[in-house]
């Protein structure tokens, strides 16, 4: 029989993912902060799907995260909740800053993403069929692909024209943000097991990553 962890390893526990907590709320704050500054001046390479399907991405996290609280309440889960609502805040403030400093609001690239992501959605209602909407799964997936796909088109973007629109500190806390809620869904699922609208959650920031990953890769060759 598996023992249970004593109080001192619960605490190191708790110490850390309140680190994780406040790294992350630190880190959004960073990238907020100056990617909305680099906007003022630069709006090159970024687009405003970017912002707009980012935004559909951490609305459906705070759905899954919400649904998990609920379905096993935890402090990790209210942490990952608070974080994706604070996340909330600063996309909805930077497609405000895009669209009021931008001249051009929507271009082809824009298109192309609304596109591929409308394929990727279709392909999933297809792969999906049967599931209902409210499935944790199928939400997960949708997020991911209103993330992935954004970004895959923001890459392709900043290898085309050049990336200085998208700040180095937003690429930075960009990566640290994201692994801080692949550890915090590590340990939600720890601590209460597979269920559904975690795993929905982690295979969207899974994906996440990776596409940050590209983006990264083409900004620092641009």
């Amino acid at each position: 029989m598996e023992s249970k962890p004593g109080p001192t390893r619960l605490l190191s526990r708790a110490l850390f993912t309140d680190l994780l907590f406040l790294v992350q709320a630190g880190a959004a704050g960073v990238f907020g902060v100056s990617q909305a500054v680099r906007l003022v001046s630069s709006q090159e390479g970024v687009n405003v799907t970017w912002f707009l399907y980012w935004l559909v991405f951490l609305l459906l996290n705070v759905v899954l995260t919400a649904r998990a609280h609920a379905a096993q309440p935890s402090r990790i889960t209210i942490q990952s909740l608070l974080g994706y609502v604070w996340w909330s805040l600063f996309a909805a403030a930077g497609l405000v800053t895009f669209l009021v400093q931008s001249s051009s609001r929507w271009d082809s690239r824009d298109s192309i993403t609304t596109a591929g992501v409308a394929v990727t959605v279709a392909a999933l209602a297809l792969a999906y069929r049967g599931l209902p909407l409210r499935d944790p799964i199928l939400r997960g997936s949708l997020a991911l692909a209103f993330k992935s796909v954004p970004q895959v088109v923001l890459a392709v973007k900043i290898a085309m024209e050049g990336g200085s629109g998208i700040a180095g500190l937003a690429i930075l806390t960009g990566h640290v943000t994201i692994c801080a809620r692949i550890l915090q869904l590590a340990f939600s699922i720890r601590e209460a097991g597979w269920d559904r609208n975690r795993r929905g959650s982690l295979l969207s920031e899974l994906g996440n990553e990776a596409s940050w990953l590209l983006v990264t890769v083409l900004w620092l060759t641009a």
